[in-house]
């Protein structure tokens, strides 16, 4: 299924709900390792890069 298959809904849908999985992974790791914001917040760059290079 690609993104032009989806309506407005089920895409806010997903959205929705990747947010909230990125959020509670990014709250684990941080209760594991005791790490700060900018930890996560240099994390989640470095992934948002990786996807911007896959095109």
């Amino acid at each position: 299924m690609s993104e032009a298959d989806l309506s407005p809904e089920e895409l806010s849908q997903i959205c929705e709900d990747a947010f909230v999985n990125v959020k509670e992974a990014c709250m684990r790791l941080q209760e594991k390792t005791k790490c700060s914001n900018d930890v996560v917040i240099k994390m989640l760059n470095n992934v948002a890069e990786y996807y911007i290079a896959q095109g």
